[in-house]
C-alpha cells in the first residue's frame, strides 16, 4: 500500500469529525419547512427518503414580534478508535479533536429570506488543548414559490445520497465510506433549487453555479493533479455548472433515487499552461426504508466518478524537461450498505439496537505517485439509539488493497443532537 493510500485509509474514520457538517440537508429542510419556508415540497413534507419515525424539533420563535423566527439547532459529538496494521502495534487514539460541537443556526429573516450558517467547533481537551473555529456553509435562500427557491453562499452542492442528504447523525456504519468524496464538495456560488409533486410521485432538483475545483499543480508529485475544495474565491474566471434530480416514486417516500453532476471547464490557475485542465464529476445513489413489522430496514447506496483532463508537470517554463508522467486521472467508488433493527420489539433493549454491514471500494489513478491499486473496506456496526437524536455506534472496518497489509479500526462514536 502506497504511503497516500496509507494515509487515506486510516484517515477516513478521523475525517467524519471534520465533514459532519457538510451533511445536514435532511436537518435543514426539515426546520426550514417548520419555519415557513417549505424548501422542497408546496405540500409541506420534506422530499427526501423516510429516515427516522421520530418527531422533528421544535422550532424556537423569537421573541420578538414581526416575521423573525430563529432555530439553533446542532450537535455534539466524540469519537475514539483503534488501528491496527496487520503485523504492527495496534494504536489508540481520539483524533487531534476528540470533542466537536457543530452549531447550525437557522434564521428567518421574512416569508421570503432564509438564512442557513453552519459553525464548526472542534476542541482538544487534553494536555495540548487548543480548538478551532470554522465557518463550513454561510447560505442566503430567497423563497420565489413553493417550489422554487434561490440561494447563494458558501454551499454543500447535494451530491449523491452520501454527502448531498444524508448527515453523520443519520450514518448508522459510523465511519465514512471509504469510495465518497471525490466530487463535489463545499464551493463558492448560487443557484436554485426545489421540489414539487407529480401526482403519487415527488420531485426534487438543484443547479447551481459555482467557482468549483482549483488543480493542484505539485511539482514533487505527491498531489499533483488532485482537486481541491472549498476556496471562497476563483482561481480564474471560468465557472463550474453542476445540479442534482432526486425522484421518490412511492406515495410514501420509501424509495429516492438521486443522480448529480458537475462540470468546471477550466481548474488551473488563469494564465498558466494548466488553466484549461477540466474536471468532470458523477454520482447517483439509492436510500430506501420500510418497515415489514417488526423489522425495519434500510439500504443504501451510492456510486461516484470523477474524471481530470490529463496533463504533463514541467519543471521549468520553457516546458523541456518532464518531471511528472501523463498518467489516467480517473477515479471512483461506491458503496452499499443494509441495516436491520426490530423497531417492533417488545423489548425496549432490543428495539433500540441497530445491525448494519456495509461493503465499498476506492479506485486511484494507478499510475499517478499518489495513487495505487483498488482499496476495499467492509464494515460491521451496531447503534443503539438512546433516544431517537443520542446515538451510540461501535463499527468494525476492514482495509484491505493487493500487495500491502490488511488494516482494521474500530471505533465508537457518541452523538447528540438537539
Amino acid at each position: 500500500m502506497s504511503t497516500c493510500a496509507r494515509t487515506m485509509v486510516k484517515s477516513r474514520p478521523d475525517n467524519i469529525k471534520t465533514r459532519i457538517v457538510m451533511k445536514t440537508k435532511r436537518i435543514y429542510a426539515m426546520a426550514l419547512t417548520m419555519m415557513g419556508g417549505v424548501l422542497l415540497c408546496p405540500s409541506g413534507n420534506s422530499l427526501l427518503a423516510q429516515d427516522s419515525t421520530a418527531v422533528a424539533p421544535q422550532v424556537v420563535n423569537s421573541p420578538q414580534g414581526g416575521g423573525e423566527k430563529f432555530l439553533l439547532a446542532g450537535e455534539v459529538f466524540t469519537l475514539w478508535q483503534n488501528n491496527q496494521v496487520k503485523g504492527a502495534p495496534s494504536t489508540n487514539s481520539f483524533g487531534a479533536d476528540p470533542l466537536g460541537l457543530m452549531l447550525m443556526p437557522l434564521v428567518k429573516l421574512n416569508d421570503r429570506f432564509f438564512l442557513d450558517v453552519q459553525v464548526e467547533i472542534a476542541a482538544n481537551p487534553g494536555p495540548g488543548g487548543g480548538a478551532a473555529i470554522n465557518l463550513n456553509e454561510a447560505i442566503i435562500y430567497y423563497k420565489v414559490a413553493p417550489a422554487l427557491y434561490l440561494f447563494a453562499g458558501n454551499f454543500q452542492p447535494r451530491w449523491g445520497l452520501y454527502e448531498g442528504i444524508l448527515d453523520d447523525f443519520t450514518n448508522r456504519y459510523c465511519s465514512d465510506p471509504i469510495g465518497m468524496g471525490l466530487g463535489a464538495q463545499t464551493e463558492s456560488g448560487i443557484g436554485i433549487q426545489g421540489g414539487f409533486q407529480a401526482g403519487y410521485s415527488k420531485l426534487s432538483y438543484q443547479f447551481y453555479i459555482a467557482n468549483g475545483p482549483q488543480l493542484v499543480v505539485d511539482s514533487s508529485g505527491a498531489a499533483n493533479g488532485q482537486m481541491n475544495y472549498g476556496n471562497y474565491t476563483d482561481n480564474n474566471k471560468n465557472k463550474a455548472i453542476g445540479g442534482a434530480i432526486g425522484f421518490l416514486p412511492f406515495s410514501n417516500s420509501s424509495l429516492e433515487l438521486n443522480v448529480s453532476g458537475q462540470y468546471t471547464p477550466k481548474t488551473g490557475d488563469a494564465g498558466s499552461a494548466f488553466e484549461n485542465i477540466s474536471n468532470t464529476a458523477l454520482a447517483a445513489s439509492i436510500n430506501y426504508y420500510h418497515v415489514f413489522n417488526p423489522i425495519m430496514v434500510r439500504l443504501q447506496g451510492q456510486y461516484e466518478h470523477t474524471q481530470t483532463q490529463n496533463f504533463n508537470l514541467y519543471t521549468d517554463a520553457s516546458e523541456t524537461t518532464l518531471l511528472v508522467p501523463q498518467f489516467n486521472n480517473v477515479m471512483s467508488g461506491w458503496y452499499l450498505g443494509a441495516t436491520v433493527r426490530a423497531s417492533g420489539s417488545e423489548n425496549v433493549f432490543i428495539s433500540n439496537l441497530e445491525l448494519g454491514g456495509r461493503i465499498g471500494t476506492l479506485t486511484l489513478p494507478q499510475n499517478a505517485m499518489w495513487g495505487g491499486n483498488q482499496m476495499n473496506q467492509t464494515t460491521v456496526c451496531l447503534t443503539y439509539w438512546f433516544t431517537w437524536k443520542t446515538p451510540l455506534n461501535i463499527a468494525y472496518d476492514v482495509y484491505t488493497q493487493s500487495g500491502s497489509p490488511t488494516q482494521t479500526a474500530l471505533t465508537i462514536r457518541g452523538m447528540w443532537f438537539f
